[in-house]
């Protein structure tokens, strides 16, 4: 008889059970698998515990596939023995980081293509925003769009984007 049938159920009561128990160490495999794709100085802005840090150092020396399967796992063995809710928090703010990189970056993109289309009043608000040099501007701009006219590479048209991306930087930049 076991002790569910005699009725001490106090033992059971609080206790995840055990399909809990797996979708819990499978969520931190997952955590893992994350940390994984994180370049080495992105996981070293995360203060990891040594023993995840070397298991995830060992991982990315491994090229048989089975032996990266095994090695996962026992990434996720080794989280259990960490707090995972900080490193979910430190994972969450890398990706709002990089989602604000990567709107920037769209976003000096749509500047570029405006003042290579020759749109004066995005060149004024450049102005206006970053105290940049007008002039600089639009030669800057009708030589990309002589380079794009062309079908050649543009040259110009990068230096542009750096200008900008530049500028935007020293603006978001904390004094």
């Amino acid at each position: 008889m076991t002790d569910f049938e005699r009725g001490n159920e106090e033992d059971w009561v609080g206790r995840p059970s055990k399909s809990q128990r797996k979708r819990d160490m499978v969520a931190l495999q997952e955590l893992g698998e994350s940390l994984i794709e994180l370049a080495p100085e992105q996981l070293g802005r995360l203060n990891l515990h040594e023993d995840l840090v070397e298991a995830i150092r060992f991982f990315h020396t491994l090229k048989d596939k089975e032996a990266r399967r095994r090695q996962q796992q026992f990434i996720g063995t080794v989280m259990r023995k960490i707090d995972p809710v900080p490193l979910r928090e430190a994972l969450e703010e890398l990706d709002q980081l990089r989602f604000q990189q990567a709107e920037a970056f769209h976003q000096i993109e749509i500047w570029r293509d405006a003042l290579v289309d020759g749109d004066a009043d995005v060149l004024t608000e450049l102005v206006g925003r970053f105290g940049l040099d007008p002039q600089q501007l639009r030669q800057l701009a009708r030589l990309a769009a002589a380079e794009k006219a062309a079908g050649k590479p543009s040259k110009n048209g990068r230096a542009l984007f750096r200008l900008l991306r530049q500028s935007f930087e020293r603006e978001q930049a904390p004094d």
